[in-house]
């Protein structure tokens, strides 16, 4: 599911989580958590396109002044096998608390 960037602005204390996917070469997705909803939705843009950032700073930036109480960064890797695991065990993700964009002065 997706939630438009726009969409997500007018959601002021209704976004339970925000979290950021990283992915290899800096590019990070970014997922909205509603409080009605409970499931995780793609932000995007208004043509429906998933919005892609270079840095969790950038990622942060356009959620700023939302009220966001809970920030993550999930990082998922492929390469399992390079590092002597087997291909076909899939590890946990990374999940990392990071500060939230209200807090973030960057």
């Amino acid at each position: 599911m997706k939630i438009s960037l726009d969409e997500t602005r007018k959601q002021f204390g209704q976004i339970d989580q925000l979290v950021l996917r990283a992915f290899e070469s800096s590019m990070y997705l970014v997922q909205v958590r509603l409080a009605r909803g409970g499931e995780l939705l793609n932000v995007c843009d208004e043509q429906g396109a998933i919005l892609r950032f270079n840095s969790q700073l950038a990622a942060k930036v356009p959620f700023k002044g939302l009220g966001i109480t809970d920030t993550v960064l999930i990082h998922e890797s492929p390469y399992n096998e390079m590092i002597g695991m087997p291909a076909t065990e899939k590890p946990a993700p990374l999940t990392v608390k990071l500060a939230n964009p209200d807090d973030d002065y960057s």
